[in-house]
């Protein structure tokens, strides 16, 4: 089984697969909004399927003995926003190809209060708690995207990936 390290969330290691925002972060808000005090507008911008009403979800995670990634998802057409709400989580990402490869995941750790941005045809999948039994978090995706936008593949117990603990935040 293939291992992988989690790394810190940075704009270097990052930027391929999406955006990310410390929502607790106020002068980090500042830079992105019009607005300096009290209310920050527009911090992050979300691409949604024509037609297509965005939606709150939540994830409610438990924690695992091992982290094992062994589910594969990615949306062609929509990017997919994540919060944790009450917790620390590690999530993975990779570059989409035509056989859900394996090779290009990686990942991070995204502290609670951080709010992620996936783009389009980014391989992800379940969130990991770091420290808590379970976390409660927030996902936000075009309605239905889960039936009428969801490329995935379950791997074979080789090509399953086991996430080591490299950093903390």
């Amino acid at each position: 089984m293939r291992e992988i390290q989690v790394q810190k969330l940075t704009k270097d290691n990052f930027g391929k697969y999406g955006e990310f925002l410390d929502l607790l972060d106020e002068s980090e808000l500042k830079k992105k909004s019009i607005f300096q005090e009290g209310f920050f507008a527009d911090v992050v911008a979300l691409e949604f399927n024509q037609g297509n009403q965005p939606t709150i979800s939540v994830c409610h995670v438990k924690k695992q003995s091992d982290n094992i990634i062994s589910f594969l998802e990615a949306h062609q057409y929509a990017c997919e926003g994540l919060l944790p709400l009450d917790g620390d989580v590690i999530i993975f990402v990779g570059i989409m190809d035509r056989d859900f490869r394996t090779e290009s995941i990686e990942a991070f750790y995204v502290p609670k209060g951080t709010f992620v941005k996936l783009n389009p045809l980014i391989v992800h999948g379940t969130q990991y708690p770091v420290d808590k039994e379970d976390v409660h978090i927030v996902c936000i995706l075009p309605g239905r995207t889960f039936k009428n936008d969801m490329l995935s593949r379950r791997l074979e117990t080789g090509e399953q990936i086991r996430i080591t603990r490299g950093c903390k935040k």
